[in-house]
């Protein structure tokens, strides 16, 4: 079909037009037996004439002749049509991811760096040890304290359905293995089946979601981001970063290295979408924490199918006793746990069986200790090259993804929690909480965040949106403190907004309390943020509530199209700058996050 196509010419790469002449080949031969030859034949006319169009973009003659051939054609086959070009452009895409792995390869075996050429991570260190303006021991220690936050964010938009991106992720993994096998035509030509198979699949599956999706298909879908490529991407990023320390400082990185950390807000933010509820919320958690035994029982089988050694330490011996395969006895325990862990969720959630926590997987360091002991049993046997292999990998998954695979963020609106607490004060002290100025919001929510005296316990609420809040609150208490990470206030315009969820946080009983971070989004807020801020570090207590960490996030889309880009991204610096004084002023580590 597109053996020539337009696109071509503004491939970057040889290699990605290569891929892309390629794949284009093969729709083509997908859509000649599918469609059949004249349906082909209208595929490559109004290609053609595209390409044509290109090299003549000055020429309206050419366009309209394009218009009137399309206006001919039935909706059925404008349909077609469309899909047969939005598939190719799909797989002209996946060229791309091909070739950035091509260049990571490139870089791996070149003796010789090209410091413009590539951005990989490895790349900053590699380049950092070659500097030499920095000592071995500084940029060690660097790496050793990365810490990064990445959040997957909520997305109700995105319409491709999960099946396709699976399906898309395939085809890179067979191409990927074809380059591998280049040289062995009887191997390329099982490959080059499958790549036929695959698309053929495609072409005859729907491309669009027929339905709205439900906060909770959303969170499935970043579920399925995880189990699809972060769960293997994690453990090689690790092994090529502490590559590049073995290689230059002769030691490995620290055991527990573990810099990333992700985050979710499907499920959890709730800032104007009505549907995200108290019970979504707690489903997501659980669908996570699903999703989390199965692929760490997944992962336990792998080790106990591949760790037949006899010879181990007096710790698993005194656990296992006498047999031939300790580390088997020794591990299947643990992969029993995940087993009965997902299990035990799935029954509660398709079957609605009552679910005992107390059964379940509840923190990382009960996968994390006893592959502990095995790693410490394996180097003490001289079989360190077995510990530091699948071994370490998924001990530093469980550092990385925990029990729920993304620490959930809750996002609320700062309204949504001035409201609820209207109606209890009115209720319990006769008092109007919006009448009062701010200073009498903040003494009132600090006297009662000082002392561990609760006040409102079983209060009814009647107001159906504050009893929704409220059960947010109480599901959250209910839920291990590792499944939870921030809970974001948005529209935040007073330092009464950030201690309002402090607040409700300790009257729900919420042991490990979210972390809680101000949104600062319209021109405004970015205004006073500075402030805000500074009423609440000056606070002697607040430091202390706080360890004197705090994370403040800035909205950049709201506030650009409440005051224009440019008007917004100088108040964005100008309040980051007057923050970091504040930081500096008061001894207060600050984090920041852009939205």
């Amino acid at each position: 079909m597109l053996k020539r196509d337009l696109y071509y010419e503004g491939i970057p790469t040889k290699s990605q037009r290569d891929d892309a002449r390629y794949l284009g080949d093969i729709l083509g031969r997908v859509i000649r037996k599918q469609e059949g030859q004249n349906f082909f034949n209208l595929v490559e006319k109004i290609r053609l004439l595209s390409k044509a169009n290109v090299k003549n973009i000055n020429n309206k003659k050419r366009f309209k002749i394009i218009i009137s051939e399309i206006n001919k054609l039935s909706p059925i086959n404008i349909f077609k049509l469309s899909r047969a070009f939005t598939h190719f452009m799909n797989f002209v895409n996946l060229t791309e991811s091909l070739d950035s792995s091509r260049k990571l390869d490139e870089f791996e075996n070149s003796k010789i760096k090209d410091e413009h050429k590539y951005i990989f991570i490895e790349e900053i260190f590699e380049n950092l040890f070659k500097s030499r303006k920095v000592s071995n021991n500084k940029i060690y220690n660097i790496a050793k304290n990365l810490d990064i936050g990445i959040v997957l964010t909520a997305h109700p938009t995105e319409v491709k359905r999960r099946t396709l991106i699976q399906k898309y992720h395939n085809i890179t993994e067979i191409m990927e293995q074809r380059e591998l096998l280049k040289h062995y035509p009887s191997k390329v030509k099982i490959l080059d089946k499958k790549l036929y198979d695959e698309f053929t699949i495609i072409w005859n599956t729907d491309d669009l979601k027929r339905f709205r999706p439900s906060p909770t298909d959303e969170a499935r879908w970043g579920l399925a981001v995880i189990e699809d490529s972060l769960w293997e991407t994690i453990p090689k990023v690790y092994r090529r970063l502490n590559g590049i320390f073995l290689k230059n400082m002769g030691k490995n990185l620290p055991k527990n290295f573990n810099p990333i950390q992700f985050g979710s807000w499907m499920g959890g933010d709730r800032d104007g979408n009505p549907n995200v509820t108290s019970a979504i919320t707690k489903e997501v958690i659980l669908l996570s924490r699903w999703e989390a035994a199965k692929l760490y029982e997944k992962e336990l089988t792998k080790l106990i199918r591949s760790f037949s050694m006899e010879k181990c330490s007096n710790k698993i011996l005194k656990v296992t006793g006498k047999t031939f395969e300790p580390y088997r006895v020794f591990l299947r325990p643990l992969r029993d746990k995940m087993r009965l862990t997902h299990r035990a969720i799935e029954n509660h959630l398709v079957r609605h069986k009552p679910l005992d926590q107390n059964k379940l997987l509840s923190s990382r360091e009960e996968i994390l200790k006893p592959l502990r002991v095995v790693r410490d049993s394996l180097e003490s046997n001289q079989n360190e090259n077995i510990a530091s292999g699948e071994l370490l990998d998924l001990m530093r998954r469980a550092k990385c993804f925990g029990i729920n695979l993304a620490r959930l963020d809750i996002r609320q609106e700062a309204s949504r929690h001035s409201q609820l607490l209207y109606e209890f004060v009115k209720k319990k002290y006769r008092a109007d909480y919006y009448k009062w100025t701010e200073k009498q919001r903040v003494n009132f929510l600090s006297k009662h965040l000082k002392t561990n005296k609760k006040i409102i316990k079983n209060f009814k609420f009647k107001n159906r949106e504050n009893l929704e809040v409220w059960s947010t609150f109480k599901i959250l208490a209910d839920q291990p403190e590792e499944c939870l990470g921030a809970y974001i206030i948005s529209m935040t315009s007073s330092a009464s907004d950030i201690l309002a969820v402090s607040f409700l946080q300790k009257e729900a009983n919420i042991n490990k309390r979210l972390r809680v971070v101000p949104l600062f989004e319209t021109l405004d807020d970015l205004k006073n943020a500075k402030s805000i801020m500074e009423n609440l570090f000056s606070l002697s207590w607040y430091r202390k509530l706080i360890k004197n960490n705090h994370e403040i996030m800035i909205g950049y889309s709201d506030s650009s199209k409440d005051a224009g880009k440019l008007s917004a991204s100088w108040h964005q610096y100008k309040l980051q700058e007057e923050i970091v004084k504040l930081g500096k002023k008061y001894k207060i580590d600050l984090t920041f996050f852009s939205w």
